[in-house]
């Protein structure tokens, strides 16, 4: 009965909507802080060594640069969670000295990761699951502690989405299939922390 009468009152009908219109919009507002906030945040660790001229950040970080939108999305993405939330402060804080170390090892990780896709090894093999392992613990050394389910899901990312790997091989460096070789040596690896991993005979590429 108090349907149809709303249906017959034309304030109430519009009262209703506005209210509807307001918690929309308050929704809104709140989502587009967040928004803002992440991407403060993704701009603190751009802009991680303000002071350094244009040069010198191309001394410490080379072809590597952080796309914006991907960062913002990441935020977004595993905000809940405590593994983002410390390697975002964790690295804000890093110094120059600090990311050029870190920038350092990234860089001899991967001219060996490049070296064990040029030689065809397997992706399951001792070589490439110890990079694997390097590049693991090179992330809980910097940025947050990173289990090996962890490990996994950020191998996925490097498939599912260019901007991922490409803070890892620049795009100059990459060549066809290697995200993918990546990411299965990192499960391969973490089969091998839970005990499971077993040694395919099938081709690895």
């Amino acid at each position: 009965m108090a349907a149809l009468e709303r249906l017959k009152d034309p304030q109430a009908n519009a009262l209703e909507h506005l209210r509807s219109r307001q918690r929309k919009l308050t929704e809104e507002i709140a989502r587009l802080r967040r928004l803002a906030e992440v991407a403060q945040r993704a701009i603190e660790i751009q802009r991680t060594g303000a002071s350094l001229t244009p040069q010198e950040r191309f001394e410490v970080f080379g072809e590597i640069t952080f796309d914006l939108s991907y960062a913002t999305q990441a935020e977004l993405r595993w905000a809940h969670t405590r593994g983002q939330r410390e390697a975002m402060a964790r690295a804000t804080a890093h110094t120059k000295e600090d990311w050029s170390r870190l920038m350092g090892e990234a860089a001899a990780w991967r001219a060996e990761l490049l070296a064990a896709f040029d030689e065809a090894e397997p992706s399951h093999g001792e070589w490439a699951m110890d990079l694997a392992e390097e590049h693991r613990l090179h992330i809980s050394r910097w940025f947050t502690s990173c289990p090996p389910d962890m490990h996994r899901r950020i191998a996925d990312e490097f498939v599912a989405d260019p901007r991922a790997f490409a803070l890892v091989v620049p795009p100059s460096q990459q060549r066809p299939g290697l995200a993918a070789y990546t990411c299965r040596a990192v499960h391969a690896n973490a089969a091998r922390h839970d005990g499971g991993w077993t040694d395919p005979q099938e081709d690895d590429r």
